[in-house]
């Protein structure tokens, strides 16, 4: 499906990428990116000399065969008075408000360990509150990063 992907994170970015749907199939957790992820001007692919969007994308996860949804955590903030109330979204709970309600995931940090990966997020909304925090704990034996084309005019 795309010409390009990369199992290497080196030089591609997430940063201010929002994922417009999200995927279970098997133990491959797949984030699609209407607008694109960022490839670094240090990837091989990137003859731009800066960093460049590219087309859709997609980011697949690799999570452990043994019970796959057990490896994926999404936590949404909510404020309710003067408080943080944290609700935990299961997948299926993620994809349709993606799907249905039009929420978008919105990447900014990605913390990175041994065998997982922390993203702190915006979900965006498509009523008030716009927007509302969320993180993403991901534990994954591999990643992927696929897309078709760079647009170095985004």
């Amino acid at each position: 499906m795309y010409q390009f992907t990369e199992n290497s994170d080196r030089s591609i970015s997430l940063h201010d990428c929002c994922a417009t749907a999200v995927a279970l199939n098997g133990n491959e957790l797949s984030f699609t990116f209407a607008d694109g992820i960022c490839i670094g001007k240090g990837h091989p692919r990137n003859t731009y000399g800066k960093p460049v969007m590219t087309g859709m994308a997609q980011v697949d996860f690799t999570l452990p065969k043994e019970d796959p949804e057990s490896n994926f955590t999404c936590y949404v903030f909510f404020k309710k008075k003067n408080k943080t109330i944290r609700k935990e979204f299961s997948i299926e709970k993620l994809e349709r408000k993606m799907r249905e309600k039009g929420h978008t995931v919105e990447f900014i940090y990605a913390y990175k360990g041994h065998d997982s990966i922390v993203y702190e997020c915006v979900m965006w909304r498509k009523k008030k509150p716009y927007s509302r925090e969320c993180q993403l704990i991901i534990t994954t034996t591999g990643t992927s990063y696929s897309w078709n084309e760079l647009c170095p005019e985004k």
